[in-house]
């Protein structure tokens, strides 16, 4: 399969602005990935592979993620790469999928033995498939004081836990996470949303503007090994409404081919823009390019004075 053309100059965009550069690759859209990782491989520092969940009370690896990664280590150019087992907090009982449940962050995390059973799961899971570290990505905590209190003395045991098994962990934070009211220990690399400020749900406009990402900066600027996740691609909204669904920037550029409008850039956040008329639908697209993401990369630069780890949603 051809590398997607788009994604391989978001990888390349990317680089001059960063001084390590982390690519998600996910289990339910990853066919491609493989060739982009290879012929980008001299540019991409590290990968995590998205995502393992909670499957009828066990974490459990989807098996595209663990294709992928066997794919990765017979790659001459890629098996040495350093590769994260992502997990979020989706559960799926009886066939019935919750997407970011705390309900079952209460549960693994509730108590201190619960905690370092699930710890000590993660940690043998992540080392017997043959990953090199763990990322945890459990959403919509947002200011639960008391889950997050908990959530603290599970990092604590998983990052000792860790460093016997000579696992790296990465822990991602969405914007809404109560930083100033917490205490994040040292050792993990802190992966912070630069996204979502529009969506689904909102009116149309950018993933991410550069008055967002310097309100990201300040906020998270008191956290050790910060990396800053920027999103590709953008949202179709139906009929100037708040009904959105998400894109690739290939698919963004072919609708506005197909209309026969040109996408126009915003001044405040980089983002390309657009609206089109098919039939009796006037939708509006907004995303981003690999102008854009080099953008964003290089404000959150300028803000911190020096190039930063960049991590990139997604292949």
């Amino acid at each position: 399969m051809e590398p997607d053309t788009c994604t391989v100059q978001e990888v390349e965009a990317l680089v001059p602005e960063s001084t390590q550069l982390t690519i998600w690759s996910t289990y339910w859209d990853c066919a491609g990935d493989i060739e982009v990782l290879q012929d980008e491989a001299e540019k991409v520092d590290e990968i995590s592979l998205f995502a393992a969940s909670f499957q009828n009370g066990e974490v459990t690896i989807p098996e595209p993620t663990t294709r992928m990664l066997k794919k990765i280590r017979r790659r001459e150019q890629t098996k040495n790469k350093t590769v994260y087992l992502s997990i979020v907090n989706d559960v799926t009982e009886n066939g019935k999928t919750t997407q970011k449940d705390t309900a079952i962050l209460q549960k693994v995390l509730g108590t201190d033995e619960a905690a370092q059973s699930h710890a000590e799961q993660l940690v043998r899971l992540a080392s017997e498939n043959g990953f090199d570290g763990i990322e945890i990505d459990y959403e919509k905590i947002r200011k639960d004081l008391d889950l997050w209190q908990a959530f603290l003395k599970f990092e604590e045991k998983l990052l000792l836990l860790a460093e016997d098994a000579g696992l790296k962990v990465r822990i991602v934070l969405e914007p809404s996470t109560p930083v100033e009211q917490l205490d994040f220990p040292a050792g993990a690399e802190y992966v912070v949303m630069c996204y979502n400020l529009y969506g689904n749900g909102t009116v149309p406009g950018p993933k991410a503007d550069f008055a967002f990402l310097q309100q990201i900066y300040e906020k998270f600027r008191v956290l050790p090994n910060i990396s800053y996740a920027l999103a590709n691609g953008g949202y179709i909204w139906e009929n100037d409404g708040t009904t959105a669904t998400q894109c690739r920037a290939a698919e963004a550029k072919a609708l506005a081919e197909k209309a026969g409008v040109t996408p126009e850039r915003d001044e405040s956040s980089g983002a390309l823009y657009f609206s089109y008329t098919e039939g009796r639908k006037n939708d509006t697209v907004w995303y981003a390019d690999e102008q854009t993401l080099a953008q964003w990369a290089r404000c959150l630069g300028e803000l911190t004075g020096e190039k930063v780890f960049i991590s990139l949603w997604r292949l």
